[in-house]
């Protein structure tokens, strides 16, 4: 009994970090241990056809921990507890009608428990092995109308194993034991139930992709609509400068009381102010001229310390999306504040092989809660700020749920791209962005090789 015990445990504990990589599950212990153990008794539990007993507070148990210890939507949940607790019994009814009958479990008892937990753990390995082949990246997400589709398949072979087992009569199980022989039928319908498993975490992975896809395409098309847009502001300041000779012309022209009017109605459009040089980019000149109008009328003050020589080798509209975006969100934080605080500070170098960008501004004393996360090709890592215990398990959570602070207007549906179209440029571009807050800083830190 005790070496079944361990070896059903250790099927648990390799059945639990399969489905971790599937849905994020709380990092509180005792949730931890709760979900094992559902785990647990659902690897060992015996599943006879005719036998409804078992199988029904079996499943609501593991359905019930699963809604306790994991994360995500109810949906989310729904399917992927589903899509387990489909797979397992499936298992189990092939393995106790047609491996291990009730006949070898009365000869030999504690055999038949060695080799109903070797079994599980082979099981268990399998899953391990297939959920590390082809699951999702972490940072997986599909919309509740996805997994309301997902779980819609998984009812299929779900239903096929409830129905065996609930429909098989206890007189007609008993009939076809004395009668001997091997039903093919029921065997093969609980095998395609089994294999299912990998079709609907196939599923998983095309669909995550797909929504991945038309997440890029989404903020390539918002990144391309940023960046004619700055063209646009940057060919109306381009086009008033190049006719300021005749503004001046024309105001040296008028008389003296209209001509005081006319100069301060032209310094006040802000488009015929000097453009500003930083660097040997013209993109980023012309976003930091743009940005540096509006700030200005917002009372913000435009710290820039730019090192970049010649044109940077990337695509100008991610190139836009990067300033654009830092200088936005910076602004906008600025916003809330008393215009004294109100000040952006940016960096950027293009050395040595990297390109790096740095954004600084302050932000509300309620807002130093906010996480710092390491967002690189191979994953996220938190920051090194401390914090409480409790403060530490709801970063990580949030950390797991979408790694990036969320927006602070009301439209929350339209808004709150920018740091997610930021991360997806750097990424594909082969660098890592850290998002840090530290006091009343807040600073967006990233870099990418350059060539």
């Amino acid at each position: 009994m005790l070496c079944f015990m361990v070896i059903n445990g250790a099927a648990a504990y390799l059945l639990l970090l399969g489905m971790k990589r599937l849905i994020a599950v709380s990092d509180k212990r005792w949730k931890k241990f709760t979900l094992w153990g559902s785990c647990w008794l659902l690897m060992g539990m015996i599943i006879y056809l005719g036998d409804w007993w078992n199988i029904l507070p079996t499943l609501l148990f593991f359905m019930a921990m699963i809604w306790v210890a994991c994360e995500g939507s109810a949906w989310k949940k729904a399917a992927i507890g589903l899509m387990y607790a489909s797979t397992i019994l499936a298992f189990n009814a092939l393995r106790d009608n047609y491996m291990l009958t009730g006949d070898f479990r009365l000869r030999h008892s504690e055999v038949a428990l060695i080799v109903e937990g070797i079994l599980s753990l082979l099981l268990a390995l399998f899953l391990y092995l297939a959920t590390g082949k082809y699951a999702p990246g972490k940072e997986y997400r599909l919309a509740d109308s996805l997994w309301k589709l997902l779980l819609l398949l998984t009812a299929t072979p779900f239903g096929i194993v409830l129905s065996l087992v609930l429909l098989t009569t206890t007189e007609e199980r008993k009939r076809r034991s004395i009668a001997g022989g091997f039903e093919y039928k029921n065997f093969v319908l609980l095998l395609l139930a089994l294999l299912s498993f990998i079709g609907l975490l196939r599923a998983v992975v095309v669909l995550a992709r797909q929504q991945q896809l038309e997440q890029q395409g989404m903020l390539a098309k918002i990144n391309r609509s940023y960046y004619e847009s700055m063209e646009q502001q940057h060919f109306a300041i381009r086009r008033l400068k190049h006719d300021l000779v005749n503004h001046l012309a024309v105001a040296v022209a008028l008389p003296e009381e209209r001509r005081e009017v006319y100069i301060k109605s032209l310094m006040e459009d802000g488009a015929v102010s000097r453009l500003l040089q930083y660097c040997g980019d013209p993109v980023v000149n012309a976003v930091l001229t743009v940005k540096e109008e509006q700030m200005k009328r917002l009372s913000i003050r435009l710290k820039a310390q730019i090192d970049i020589l010649q044109e940077l080798p990337f695509e100008k509209t991610d190139i836009c999306a990067l300033f654009s975006n830092a200088l936005d969100n910076a602004a906008e934080a600025c916003r809330h504040l008393p215009e004294a605080r109100r000040y952006v500070r940016v960096k950027s170098r293009a050395k040595k092989g990297l390109f790096c960008l740095e954004v600084t501004n302050p932000m509300k004393a309620a807002e130093e809660n906010v996480q710092s996360n390491r967002m690189g090709k191979e994953g996220i890592h938190g920051g090194e700020k401390r914090i409480s215990d409790s403060d530490m398990e709801e970063r990580h959570r949030e950390k797991e749920r979408d790694c990036l602070p969320q927006t602070t207007k009301a439209d929350k549906e339209n808004h709150g791209f920018g740091l997610r179209s930021m991360k997806e440029i750097v990424e594909r571009n082969g660098g890592a962005m850290e998002v840090r807050a530290e006091g009343e800083r807040f600073e967006v830190f990233l870099y990418m090789p350059l060539g």
